[in-house]
């Protein structure tokens, strides 16, 4: 059997707390997990895992292995990465991005990245929240936001996402173009839950910054549902530029030029704190930084 993959498999199954997500995440079965584990408890010659038909728990000697696997995985990354003559990226990279933002901005680059990589394999996890990038095995993350909180991650920041207000034109028709920030509170809002200013819209900086309490009938917690309600003449909404392009450029949604203009958010790689980055997330930060200076900036 392949002992490193074993190692592999066991590590996830300490983080994850169960052989059924293990297997999940390498599509593989219960019965090819139970097999690897017991080939490594015949190897250390030590019981690792306590398990019945419900639940699992690490022994004090299989707390000690894991400790061992993630030392010998890294490792093993380390050496493979510095053999490697070339920039050529292999393996699996694990990518957690915000569904709406992966959906716009991110799949384009991240499908023209594994053009350039074709021995790589990529795993996207879609989600709006906040993802445990070490217990759910994830590389990188990519976020959006105004600051980040401190933590144990490691943020680049790789790209800035200049966010505008727009709405249809039906709706500017029947309640009336905003021309201040101030008649901006009177408006029928849409409201994106998850935002650090999802309630008070935030404009400007230093001396010009300005802050607007909004409120409407739709809050919600995926973006692309909030330019679709705006779409339909629901009301006027703040995002990314860059998730309206394309309405913009046919006319179903207008633009409102406002003074000053709507805070940016800085989009960052985020990834755990590690003595050795990998080799395919290393690569993927460096176009990232190519790619959305071009991309994200675009009108």
């Amino acid at each position: 059997m392949d002992r490193l993959k074993g190692l592999e498999y066991y590590k996830r199954i300490v983080e994850l707390g169960s052989f059924t997500a293990v297997a999940e995440e390498f599509g593989c079965s219960n019965a090819v997990i139970s097999k690897y584990v017991r080939f490594l408890e015949d190897w250390t010659g030590a019981r690792l895992v306590n398990r019945n038909t419900r639940t699992i728990s690490i022994t004090e000697e299989g707390q000690s292995f894991y400790d061992y696997c993630v030392g010998v995985l890294s490792n093993t990354a380390r050496v493979m990465d510095d053999l490697r003559q070339d920039d050529r990226a292999g393996g699996q990279l694990v990518v957690a991005c915000p569904v709406s933002m992966s959906l716009t901005i991110l799949a384009p680059v991240l499908f023209r990245f594994q053009q350039a990589h074709p021995e790589l394999v990529v795993r996207l996890r879609q989600s709006d929240a906040m993802t445990d990038l070490i217990s759910e095995g994830v590389d990188l993350a990519i976020r959006a936001t105004a600051s980040l909180d401190d933590s144990a991650l490691v943020a680049i920041a790789v790209g800035t996402m200049p966010r505008c207000l727009v709405a249809a034109p039906d709706y500017l028709a029947r309640h009336g173009t905003p021309t201040t920030l101030a008649e901006l509170g009177q408006h029928r809002c849409l409201i994106f839950s998850l935002s650090q200013d999802s309630q008070h819209w935030q404009f400007g900086e230093g001396e010009t910054a300005q802050t607007v309490a909004v409120s409407g009938p739709l809050v919600s917690d995926n973006s692309l549902m909030l330019v679709e309600a705006a779409c339909h003449g629901l009301g006027i909404v703040l995002v990314p530029r860059g998730y309206v392009s394309q309405q913009l450029a046919s006319g179903e949604l207008v633009a409102l030029d406002l003074q000053p203009e709507p805070v940016s958010r800085t989009i960052y790689a985020v990834y755990p704190d590690r003595r050795h980055l990998p080799q395919r997330v290393r690569l993927f930060i460096d176009f990232l930084k190519t790619e959305l200076a071009a991309t994200v900036a675009a009108p």
